[in-house]
């Protein structure tokens, strides 16, 4: 009986000990993971480092650049020849149609007007007097006292004068335009950008006086890659943003195609014509556009920034119970200028995901979003 007792005693010594034992081990266990999750690495971001994806429009574009230019200009140049004497306006000013831009010397011109309106008379005199020369003759003939030879002659001398006659009327209307020509007119609307001649300049004809704009519609000229040029066609939407005006888009169209690639550079270039109604835009500015191929009006988008691609796959980092975590993602449509890519899968509307790589990101490491310092 006693050894029975002293068994059961032993027994029950053996149960507290190891249960003391196995209560030293949890509560060791436990300290460990405590400090080994004091120890693990956090890392801080800014609410500005962390973004959602967005639903918006996604258009697919082919990117251009190019110098803008006036769509229509001309060079004013002289159409007769002589001493300019005045220029009456200068560069930056605007001009209608038919304005009077600047006057040549009207010496030459008159001279030779008078010049032709005397041929002209002395021709009439000559004229009249074949007419009347004729007219005898025709009478001698039917009465038979001059042969038929002798009135050909006399009618041949007629013609001759009559032909001459109007020759110098001809004569005389050309020298009447060269003397209205000495007032150079605006052929078009539009504004001077250059004066090429000075008053007191001897010109010949077709000097250079004038280049004049007009700055209604602008031009772009790009060069866009052969392998692209399918994609492209006349009429297309293309919206540029011009350096020097800021988020301001300017939309326009492509009007022209050249048929064949650049020497050199297998490249073809592309014109895109510009409204320009309010006369914002000058010629030689640097624009940068794209051209529409076609739109998605519902597409959730991310920053490119925020994907990163290895080994064929793409993946960003979220944020998921206080923790990176890496989840892969399938893309779409890139729009390079404006810096988003499209998410087909992968990817909740309501998920953070870190904005950009800010260093060596490892999924499960710990993070702490830290308020903004003012």
């Amino acid at each position: 009986m006693l050894a029975r007792k002293n068994r059961l005693w032993w027994l029950l010594a053996a149960g507290l000990l190891a249960a003391a034992f196995a209560a030293f081990w949890l509560n060791h266990a436990k300290s460990a993971a405590l400090a080994q999750a004091a120890a693990a690495p956090t890392i801080e971001f800014a609410a500005s480092d962390l973004v959602e994806p967005q639903t918006r429009e996604m258009r697919v574009a082919i990117s251009i650049t190019g110098t803008l230019a006036p769509r229509n200009w001309t060079t004013v140049k002289a159409k007769v020849s002589g001493e300019l004497k005045t220029i009456l306006v200068r560069e930056g000013e605007s001009v209608k149609p038919g304005q009077v831009l600047a006057r040549i010397d009207t010496q030459d011109a008159q001279a030779r007007l008078d010049e032709k309106v005397a041929d002209l008379e002395g021709g009439r005199a000559q004229l009249a007097l074949a007419q009347k020369n004729r007219a005898n003759s025709l009478a001698l003939l039917q009465q038979k006292f001059i042969s038929q030879n002798a009135f050909d002659s006399v009618q041949s001398s007629y013609q001759v004068s009559d032909a001459k006659l109007k020759a110098l009327e001809a004569q005389l209307a050309l020298a009447r335009k060269a003397l209205a020509d000495t007032v150079v007119t605006a052929p078009q609307a539009g504004i001077i950008s250059q004066r090429h001649a000075q008053a007191g300049e001897k010109l010949p004809i077709d000097g250079k006086i004038l280049t004049l704009v007009d700055l209604a519609e602008m031009e772009v000229e790009a060069a866009v890659p052969a392998g692209d040029i399918p994609s492209i066609r006349v009429g297309q939407e293309v919206s540029f943003r011009v350096e020097g005006f800021g988020e301001r888009d300017f939309i326009g169209r492509i009007d022209r195609i050249n048929p064949a690639t650049q020497t050199g550079s297998r490249s073809i270039l592309v014109y895109a014509m510009l409204p320009n109604r309010d006369g914002a835009l000058r010629g030689g500015m640097f624009a940068r556009g794209s051209v529409t191929l076609s739109r998605f009006a519902q597409a959730l988008v991310v920053p490119i920034t925020a994907v990163q691609e290895a080994a064929g796959k793409a993946q960003v980092f979220a944020i998921v119970g206080g923790r990176l975590e890496l989840r892969p993602v399938k893309l779409g449509l890139r729009n390079e200028d404006e810096g988003l890519v499209q998410i087909l899968a992968g990817l909740d509307p309501q998920a953070r995901i870190v904005r950009a790589n800010l260093g060596t990101l490892k999924p499960g490491t710990q993070v702490k979003i830290v308020a903004a310092r003012n």
